[in-house]
């Protein structure tokens, strides 16, 4: 679908309402996100913000409403979506034991990148997010920040139309807010 301003929407969402038990995390929402640009949900801690980002990377269900992401129906094309997004949530798992290299080309293996390509890949990736002086860092031994860094670096690896970054800079020192801020404005 394309917006009277002229640009195609990436995001779609329509009447989407999302319950829990007896709490309605979600109520009635609908917007718009056009591509090449970039929005942020603001609310408090229970407000639905994470409920609706995982609804449109296909991670929960729509239970009321619609979601299309690149005009694909999140709930008929999901395998379709999710090629095409790249979601960082607030708190995510990481192989602890594994370097920062060693982390980032086991997801882009995990994409299906050919071999020959993964090592620019992850090169690309690392220099982006300034991860470059720590490819042999475990990751274990990362600050919050760094390892913040590695998990916006993971999700860059499939070069995603679609980035979603749930809380990004949550825990994160004054610093480590600004660069990593710094690093978004170049995407």
């Amino acid at each position: 679908m394309t917006t009277p301003e002229g640009s195609r929407l990436a995001i779609d969402v329509v009447n989407l309402t999302h319950r829990f038990k007896n709490h309605t995390a979600v109520d009635d929402v609908s917007f718009q996100v056009r591509s090449g640009s970039l929005h942020g949900f603001v609310g408090p801690n229970g407000a639905g913000k994470t409920t609706c980002l995982k609804a449109i990377c296909t991670l929960s269900p729509v239970q009321i409403g619609s979601i299309e992401v690149f005009d694909m129906d999140v709930t008929k094309q999901t395998n379709d979506v999710r090629r095409r997004i790249g979601f960082m949530p607030d708190h995510f798992s990481m192989y602890r034991q594994m370097t920062v290299q060693e982390y980032l080309d086991f997801f882009a293996a995990a994409y299906g990148i050919p071999y020959s390509e993964r090592m620019k890949v992850v090169e690309d990736v690392m220099n982006l997010t300034d991860m470059e002086g720590r490819r042999d860092s475990l990751i274990q031994t990362l600050s919050r920040g760094m390892q913040q860094r590695v998990g916006l670096a993971r999700v860059l690896v499939n070069d995603p139309d679609l980035l979603l970054l749930d809380e990004p800079a949550s825990g994160l020192d004054p610093r480590a807010r600004i660069e990593l801020m710094e690093i978004l404005k170049e995407l």
